[in-house]
């Protein structure tokens, strides 16, 4: 009798399901480390979208609130040195930054500066900014009404505001470059007002009021995804456009390429103003790069009658001389002792007799 020899039965073939399963399990646990390292890199205690984060001017930088005319301002009261640099940052009851913990010198009408993070004093202290060192050198009480990130638009129509409140002798519109560009947005961060040119007049456009914004339909799965400080890395830095820089600026209708017109329309602005209110005017170029349209609006300013300041050709003239001028006064933004320089520039113009 033949015994029968019995083969063993074939292994089953794991499923579809389980095989998906096995072969992304390693893959998520190298996702999952990535974002606990990523997020440990950043910020381990924050918790909400990153990418908002680089969308909301509210979050960056200092303190800021909603403003119905101008977008937004610094918010009064405010003492920290919770900012990327660990400076020392005091905005006022009036929502101007403060030039210091001491004393303001004694006098009843005020030197009223404008402008945007330059005229602030990023990455200074409340005592570094230029406006400070003016207060300091002038012996006049000034009112540091810079804000970060603003365009020459906001500088103005701030400045109307604080001519209306304020007795002022003398004021100060300090622009760069790039502020003419931002008059052609309608949002920055945050929505902002825009002037459009109609004419030999402009046109004001206030920012919606909240919830009256019209959103891009993506932003909420968008934020959704910016939960993951791993993925909003990866994709600001691939496809930065898309993921949240056409979404952080976004041009006013039929504005685009016209910041050096507006630029001059509201230079003749604030003119008229400051001559209506028998108020000193003085235009300051700031900045350590020459760039043709900045300079036409300054010059148109001087053929007005303005008096106006270009810094950048005297930073230039200085740099000439000594090539070691640029790492003393810039920092990204400007040192203290850069700010001292212009401070110093600025004064010895407003001493000059007229």
């Amino acid at each position: 009798m033949t015994e029968t020899k019995r083969t063993a039965p074939p292994a089953r073939r794991p499923s579809l399901r389980r095989r998906l399963v096995f072969a992304l399990l390693p893959l998520l646990a190298l996702l999952l480390v990535g974002e606990v390292v990523t997020r440990l890199a950043r910020d381990p205690l924050y918790f909400g979208s990153w990418r908002d984060t680089r969308l909301d001017l509210m979050r960056r930088n200092y303190p800021a609130e909603r403003h119905p005319l101008l977008g937004y301002v610094p918010r009064a009261g405010f003492a920290s040195r919770d900012n990327r640099w660990r400076t020392a940052v005091s905005i006022d009851a009036d929502g101007m930054r403060r030039n210091g913990d001491g004393p303001p010198p004694a006098g009843d009408r005020f030197v009223a500066a404008v402008g945007d993070s330059f005229t602030f004093g990023d990455q200074v202290d409340d005592d570094a900014s230029w406006p400070a060192q003016l207060e300091q050198v002038l012996g006049q009480p000034v009112k540091n009404g810079g804000v970060f990130g603003y365009s020459l638009a906001q500088a103005v129509l701030r400045a109307e505001a604080m001519l209306a409140r304020f007795p002022t002798s003398t004021l100060v519109v300090s622009f760069i470059a790039d502020d003419l560009t931002r008059c052609e947005f309608a949002k920055r961060y945050t929505p902002v007002p825009w002037f459009e040119p109609r004419g030999d007049e402009l046109v004001l456009h206030e920012p919606p009021a909240p919830g009256e914004e019209v959103v891009d339909p993506s932003k909420r799965w968008k934020d959704l995804l910016g939960y993951s400080a791993l993925l909003d890395a990866v994709l600001a830095n691939t496809v930065s456009n898309w993921w949240f820089a056409n979404e952080k600026q976004v041009f006013a209708p039929g504005l685009q390429g016209r910041g050096k017109e507006i630029g001059i329309k509201l230079v003749e602005r604030i003119d008229a103003v400051c001559r209506a209110r028998g108020v000193r005017l003085l235009l300051v170029l700031q900045g350590d790069t020459p760039v043709p349209d900045a300079t036409e609006v300054l010059r148109h300013a001087a053929a007005r009658g303005i008096e106006t300041l270009d810094l950048v050709e005297r930073y230039r003239a200085a740099q000439a001389e000594d090539a070691g001028v640029h790492d003393r006064w810039f920092a990204g933004h400007m040192t203290r002792a850069g700010n001292r320089w212009v401070a110093e520039q600025i004064a010895a113009v407003l001493r000059a007799p007229r």
